[in-house]
């Protein structure tokens, strides 16, 4: 029988679920409490314990949410072998204005990336009110996990991917941590892309600690899809499969677009001149160098710049429609991610 887990002021015995709110700290009224929501599922059994954070970006919250309530109400924790810890919205502040960060708070923080949570990593106890949230969740919860997934989600059109960092202040490519973070990828099913290491990102943070760290993106970022939200369920189903905390066989993933095999990414390709955005190539279809991807023009229907893909590869999402919520640029907005 595993002993009570404790996050903050929530304690889940043996085989019991718990959730409730981690304040830390007040808005600018002295009053307004900003707060973490935590659910915690402990298993009876001993096994690993498993990060899900999601809502690091408040405009990419919605599948979690409902995915993280399914989960939740299809789990026997009496047959999990391990436990989960759920964060279902990390970042409440950027989810009141439906946006990346906190209009109200990144201004304030002068910081690197202020007020965005997935580039904070490890936090700081001492720092801005966002490195706090970060350092809480760090410290709490990702340090006493065995994995973590972080969960975001891209606009449309775009296909569902998990991003990895391969490592964070060093490459972790051939590690232990590395492979098992493969493995676990392959095992949530959908098409796998991997960059650069980046310490400042969950995963990247997790891989230097010498544990298995990945991010999935899925699509529909700013609405509710039961196809999305089918998928995102499935695939976490999965990695508990592979983990073994969970018996069954690992479900092949349908009804989402996937390209096989692991792709590098290529630098994302950013917009030249403003305006408005049309996108010419389907996200997840191969596509030879020099095709145009997009076009964009102006207000008066002016052709301003045909943007082309740089090599053969795939576009796996158009950033413009989850980042700004329309489908129009300004000079140096990002365009088109894409990965050979």
């Amino acid at each position: 029988m595993r002993d009570t887990l404790k996050i903050g002021p929530i304690e889940a015995a043996s085989g019991a679920v718990r959730s409730g709110l981690v304040s830390i700290g007040q808005l600018a009224d002295g009053v307004t409490e900003v707060q973490i929501p935590v659910v915690v599922l402990n298993g009876r059994e001993d096994g690993p314990v498993v990060y899900l954070h999601a809502g690091s970006h408040g405009q990419e919250t919605i599948y979690s949410v409902e995915m993280l309530r399914r989960l939740r109400g299809e789990l026997d924790p009496s047959l999990l072998r391990g436990a989960l810890i759920a964060v279902p919205l990390a970042n409440l502040l950027a989810h009141q204005f439906a946006t990346r960060v906190a209009p109200h708070y990144a201004a304030r923080e002068g910081v690197a990336f202020a007020g965005d949570i997935h580039k904070l990593w490890p936090g700081d106890a001492k720092g801005s009110l966002t490195q706090r949230i970060v350092h809480f969740l760090w410290t709490n919860i990702a340090q006493r996990a065995d994995v973590a997934i972080d969960l975001h989600a891209v606009g449309e059109p775009g296909i569902p991917f998990t991003f990895m960092y391969r490592g964070g202040k060093r490459d972790a490519e051939g590690t232990p941590q590395w492979e098992k973070t493969l493995a676990l990828a392959r095992a949530f099913g959908v098409t796998m892309v991997t960059t650069a290491p980046n310490p400042l990102t969950l995963a990247g943070a997790c891989l230097d600690e010498g544990k298995p760290g990945l991010m999935i993106e899925m699509t529909k970022s700013r609405m509710q899809d039961d196809a999305i939200v089918a998928a995102a369920l499935r695939g976490i189903r999965n990695v508990l499969i592979e983990l073994r905390m969970l018996d069954g066989t690992v479900e092949p993933q349908r009804d989402v677009p996937i390209v096989p095999g692991v792709h590098p990414a290529l630098p994302t390709i950013r917009a030249e001149r403003g305006g408005l955005i049309r996108f010419e190539v389907a996200c997840g279809a191969f596509v030879p160098a020099g095709t145009v991807v997009a076009r964009i023009r102006d207000i008066f229907g002016t052709e301003l710049e045909a943007i082309r893909m740089p090599a053969d590869g795939y576009v796996m999402t158009f950033p413009p429609q989850s980042w700004v919520g329309n489908q129009a640029v300004a000079t140096g907005d990002l365009v088109a991610d894409i990965f050979a």
